[in-house]
């Protein structure tokens, strides 16, 4: 088992991340594979209040294969107006975990874009 822990800084408060996690967009800024790999599909459970933030459950598969699971977490900054940090925290099956580690930094990216582009634009 390999573990993978991912921080990202986003520019949007923690409860507009969590409204783009909680639709479409937490599946469709997962980055798709090429025909030459095994594309790695997620599934990733609405996210819940925890504490001042929140947390979602999170499954990699391939096919049918679960390759990796974990936890998405969103957790404001202190003293940082609309500002929050995204973390994402994997076990990756033996053998996926640097590809998997490559496919989810880009994640956290995605989710982060997207959500400061929809706080902004509100």
């Amino acid at each position: 088992m390999t573990r993978i822990e991912l921080t990202h800084v986003v520019a949007a408060d923690a409860p507009s991340v969590a409204l783009v996690l909680a639709g479409p967009a937490a599946r469709d800024l997962w980055p798709c594979g090429s025909e030459a790999t095994p594309a790695y599909d997620i599934t990733v459970d609405p996210p819940s209040r925890a504490g001042v933030g929140f947390t979602a459950r999170m499954t990699v598969t391939v096919g049918a294969d679960k390759v990796g699971s974990g936890r998405l977490t969103i957790v404001p900054i202190a003293g940082a107006n609309g500002r929050c940090e995204v973390r994402l925290s994997l076990t990756a099956a033996e053998g996926a975990g640097r590809r998997l580690h490559r496919i989810a930094s880009e994640y956290v990216q995605n989710v982060g874009e997207v959500s400061r582009a929809r706080s902004t634009a509100a």
